[in-house]
């Protein structure tokens, strides 16, 4: 009883230090246990059906080995903006995981029968399904990468040969690309199409080279064709799934959220109207500038319509929701900070009952980052004499991305803005240059990967969008006659 303790505790103590390995890299715990777990799952079917020599079995299972922490790794960083920022926890889970479903399949297709003549290995293999949920989920760029790692990751492991490699990464890469601008979830069927149309012609080239008897086309061009088509169907099956089950910020999902008849921006429309004004004149400026410089314009749209649901509770103590009385008036300034900074939570909390998107959730918690509330914290200090400076700060954390920056920046100037009299042109430009200033002087878009460039070129789209907004109270500097 005492030596399976102490082996338990042996093992207990192996995965805990491979855990800790993993974590050494920048993921969270619970990224790397499903990493290793997924790896283990993998292992555990390249063990099984590997029959190859010593000496070859161990160097395939290190290649292999090898490969699939390239996936997980390489691949948990994001590819867009300049941050190089790494992936959400939920995103690394999801490439674990779809990486061992995807291995485990070739280990278990390389010891079928009809495999080992003409048949290629990959026209059962669910590469497309797995480029194409990676590409839907994260990116396009990403899902080109994984088209081609997985596929060289079956080669050298030996579950595959050069041919079925060449028709895997085909499949998989015609996935990405017919999936790089869909905006609608039937546009997976159309890619299942396509794949299938590549997956044929592949196949035909690869036996014609290999010679391959006419009377076995039929059969394998039938399952070429049922692999792609299948891929387009599992595709829009399993992503409402994946999008619900680890709260991903898929392009489908953005453009649902878009709808401003959903129940909760018509609570905030009803309860707080001047704070969901705000918040359309917000997301019409952050997706103008994200446009403009590259970044996700959807997604900042979507996290502008979001970012201030934490007012719904209490509208009236928000300036833009105020009329005839300030109720702040008859307030202390500690707890008037405090009504004002609980919004950010209560936010995040009113997202998470929802179901939003992790990604969604971060304008939220970052639209203000760790920002000073002035007003009140001078008005204490006129008070109080001295003061906490953390009980008036808010509770976030600066933008992550370009995107959350470029929100931030869209709240503070729109809030602003409403206040400047007679505002012209080179006015504007000063006024928004003054508010970014303050923002990155204080270390609010430090980590958001903003350049100078970018900012600049955000002012400019602000001041373009604030001048048609505001075109009718914009004075414009009057050009004198001169004589002919």
């Amino acid at each position: 009883m005492k030596t399976n303790k102490n082996n338990n505790g042996e093992r207990k103590n192996i995965f805990e230090s491979a855990v800790g390995m993993v974590k050494s890299f920048g993921f969270t715990k619970k990224n790397a246990v499903v990493t290793l777990l997924s790896f283990v799952v993998s292992a555990g079917a390249f063990l099984m059906g590997d029959k190859t020599r010593a000496a070859v079995f161990t160097g395939r299972f290190l290649l292999f080995a090898l490969f699939f922490m390239l996936i997980v790794f390489f691949t948990g960083r994001r590819l867009t903006g300049m941050g190089n920022r790494r992936r959400t926890e939920n995103e690394v889970i999801l490439l674990s995981i779809l990486s061992a479903c995807y291995f485990v399949a070739a280990f278990f297709a390389r010891n079928i029968a009809p495999f080992r003549g003409f048949m290629p290995v990959s026209i059962v293999l669910p590469t497309a399904l797995i480029v194409m949920l990676i590409s839907i989920s994260m990116e396009s760029r990403l899902g080109m990468m994984t088209a081609l790692l997985l596929p060289m990751g079956v080669l050298i492991s030996g579950a595959a040969d050069i041919d079925s490699c060449i028709i895997a990464v085909a499949s998989g890469a015609s996935g990405a690309l017919s999936l790089h601008k869909a905006r609608r979830r039937a546009d997976m069927l159309q890619a299942g199409t396509v794949i299938a149309a590549v997956n044929i012609i592949a196949v035909v080239s690869i036996l014609l080279i290999r010679g391959c008897p006419l009377k076995l086309y039929p059969f394998i061009l039938f399952w070429s064709a049922m692999n792609g088509l299948a891929s387009g169907m599992l595709t829009l099956g399993i992503l409402p799934v994946i999008e619900n089950a680890l709260h991903l910020a898929t392009t489908f999902k953005l453009i649902e959220l878009l709808d401003t008849s959903a129940p909760i921006l018509r609570k905030l429309e009803n309860s707080a109207p001047g704070t969901y004004s705000h918040s359309m004149m917000v997301a019409n400026l952050a997706e103008a500038a994200c446009n403009e410089i590259g970044a996700n314009a959807l997604l900042a749209r979507v996290g502008a319509y979001y970012h201030d649901i934490g007012k719904i509770d209490h509208p009236e103590y928000f300036v833009e929701n105020q009329k005839l009385y300030n109720k702040h008036n008859e307030l202390n300034p500690r707890l008037s900070a405090t009504i004002i900074r609980s919004h950010v939570k209560l936010g995040i909390e009113k997202a998470r009952a929802i179901g939003l998107p992790t990604e969604v959730i971060s304008f939220i918690a970052e639209h203000h980052g760790n920002s000073l509330i002035k007003w009140f914290y001078n008005a204490a200090l006129e008070k109080e004499g001295q003061v906490n400076r953390e009980d008036f700060c808010y509770p976030g954390n600066p933008p992550r991305s370009r995107e959350s920056a470029v929100v931030m920046l869209a709240d503070v100037t729109e809030a602003a803005s409403r206040t400047l009299e007679k505002p012209t042109v080179a006015r504007l430009e000063k006024f928004i240059g003054d508010l970014f200033n303050d923002k990155y002087e204080n270390g609010q878009l430090a980590e958001s990967a903003l350049t100078f460039r970018d900012m600049e070129t955000i002012k400019s789209s602000f001041v373009r969008v604030l001048v048609g907004f505001y075109h009718s109270r914009i004075e414009y500097p009057k050009v004198s006659k001169q004589a002919d």
